[in-house]
């Protein structure tokens, strides 16, 4: 399953670059976040991996990352969690002196129950990343 949510932030590329890889504002814009551990690599470089805690629908959710590349504009993360693998290519882009283009690409590979999960509801995905989209997008307007 692969598909692409896209916004426009109303903040200099600059600014939403350096707010979006600052794992310290993590609890502002992500919906459910509970923590955030490195367990091996520099903070955000290529080749760390953490692992994210979050609450979602009343149970605690664990995944773990690994940043394939960082530079800042574009990010490409690898999360793997029960049955899903993801490839998140995420890219930042200047419009103008005050408005930046934020671009997520997703690509799922499914196994086992997450098949049908995937057949049966591939909106809940797409609905998931927008909402953490759009927080993002409101969490960097509103600073």
């Amino acid at each position: 399953m692969k598909y692409t949510i896209e916004t426009i932030i109303s903040k200099p590329l600059q600014q939403v670059t350096q707010l979006y890889n600052d794992t310290s504002n993590n609890s502002k814009w992500m919906p459910g976040f509970i923590s955030h551990e490195i367990n091996s690599g520099s903070h955000r470089n290529a080749g760390s991996r953490s692992t994210f805690t979050f609450k979602m629908n009343g149970r605690d959710f664990t995944m773990t990352e690994t940043i394939i590349k960082n530079n800042l504009t574009e990010i490409v993360v690898e999360f793997i969690s029960n049955g899903t693998v993801n490839t998140q290519t995420t890219q930042f882009s200047k419009i103008n002196e005050h408005s930046t283009s934020y671009r997520v690409h997703e690509s799922f590979k499914l196994k086992g129950f997450m098949i049908i999960i995937g057949l049966l509801m591939p909106n809940a995905f797409k609905k998931q990343t927008r909402k953490f989209v759009h927080a993002f997008k409101s969490f960097v307007e509103n600073q």
